[in-house]
């Protein structure tokens, strides 16, 4: 549990948490390239070439580029089953130790929560100042990361049944119209994922965001005074944990 220093500063980030998301963010970065090279095989030719080329040489075959995509697309299989066990471990882990807030901001009523969205778009987008209302209600991770969240949720779902089924379809039979289906479904969660990955780096880049960005790749915390400004419900509930 997060807790406040002498020097006036407060954990938003565990030594865990910051290697979980390390590892998912290079995990993720690698399956998107490997991914866009077989989605996209005549835009990324030149990827798959550079790859396949010491490879091809190696091998002695005249298709570098035909040698990247293969080697590609066994990459991409292989770093799928490892995301995937390392998911499955984290989130029992997050379950076991009841660690998941990132969707705590969903039970304030339906119309509370569509203020807040309101309100936080017209701030990272224009600039507009938060309501007293709003602002003094944020916690550690507002509605619209809770939102984005679930979008992450339901890509990284649709990739890991479809990538499953697609690896597996000679042992499970599977047609080659239901394989299609799958591959469909894959591109999806690929692009819902992509949604995620483009919305989370707005806000992380985002000026108003920096301590954040400096604490997750840093040593995980954030002066107390701009906690205090953006998230504090999360210090009055780290204060009664400490109580």
């Amino acid at each position: 549990m997060a807790s406040v220093n002498n020097e006036k500063e407060i954990e938003i980030a565990s030594p865990g948490y910051r290697l979980a998301h390390g590892l998912n963010l290079v995990l993720i970065t690698l399956l998107a390239i490997t991914g866009a090279m077989l989605l996209f095989p005549e835009l990324m030719s030149w990827l798959s070439y550079a790859v396949g080329a010491p490879l091809a040489a190696f091998l002695g075959s005249p298709y570098p580029t035909s040698v990247g995509e293969e080697l590609a697309r066994a990459s991409h299989r292989f770093l799928g089953e490892i995301w995937g066990l390392f998911l499955i471990v984290y989130v029992i882990y997050l379950l076991a130790f009841r660690r998941i807030h990132v969707f705590d901001a969903l039970r304030k009523p339906l119309g509370q929560q569509i203020r807040e969205a309101k309100a936080l778009a017209n701030h990272y987008v224009f600039g507009k100042p938060l309501p007293d209302d709003v602002a003094k209600n944020l916690d550690r991770h507002n509605v619209l990361v809770a939102y984005m969240a679930i979008v992450l949720v339901v890509g990284i779902v649709l990739l890991s049944i479809s990538g499953v089924l697609m690896v597996y379809s000679n042992y499970l039979g599977l047609s080659e119209t239901v394989f299609r289906y799958m591959l469909l479904l894959h591109d999806l969660g690929f692009y819902l994922v992509l949604l995620f990955i483009f919305l989370h780096l707005f806000a992380s880049l985002h000026p108003a965001n920096r301590p954040l960005l400096s604490a997750m790749f840093g040593y995980g915390k954030v002066a107390l005074e701009w906690a205090q400004k953006h998230m504090p419900n999360y210090l009055k509930h780290v204060k009664r944990s400490g109580s």
